[in-house]
């Protein structure tokens, strides 16, 4: 009986995944904090790097699955293509029924008007609180 409860116990933690951070990166408490006014019942975790998103990219698509959506980003008013991925960390069929899952985009487009446009990667994780 012992050796079944810690098969349990070993499965569940397998099973559980936590967000690894990518190296480097730096966590925006300001950017944290607007996306989770934004999303009442989510919190989010707002992380920043100069590295290129295939690269930041490469990183996360040896971690978790990746969720691909239908229509690629939208793009700015000056015409740029917003680029972003999508990422399951909890092992959640899609993102609405996920209850922990990521984002990678660049640029960074934040602030409350989505003025605040910098040529750097975001990575942002959300959670159901």
């Amino acid at each position: 009986m012992r050796g079944f409860v810690l098969f349990l116990t070993v499965g569940g933690m397998l099973l559980a995944h936590d967000f690894k951070a990518y190296t480097g990166s730096k966590l925006d408490e300001k950017a944290s904090r607007e996306a989770t006014a934004a999303v009442p019942g989510k919190q989010s975790d707002v992380y920043t790097t100069g590295d290129v998103l295939d690269k930041v990219y490469a990183f996360y698509k040896g971690l978790y699955p990746e969720y691909t959506m239908r229509n690629s980003g939208p793009k700015l008013p000056s015409g740029q293509q917003i680029k972003w991925a999508f990422f399951i960390i909890d092992g959640g069929k899609d993102l609405s029924t996920s209850k922990h899952w990521m984002k990678i985009q660049r640029p960074y487009v934040g602030g409350a008007e989505g003025k605040d446009i910098r040529d750097i990667t975001l990575i942002q994780t959300v959670r159901a609180k």
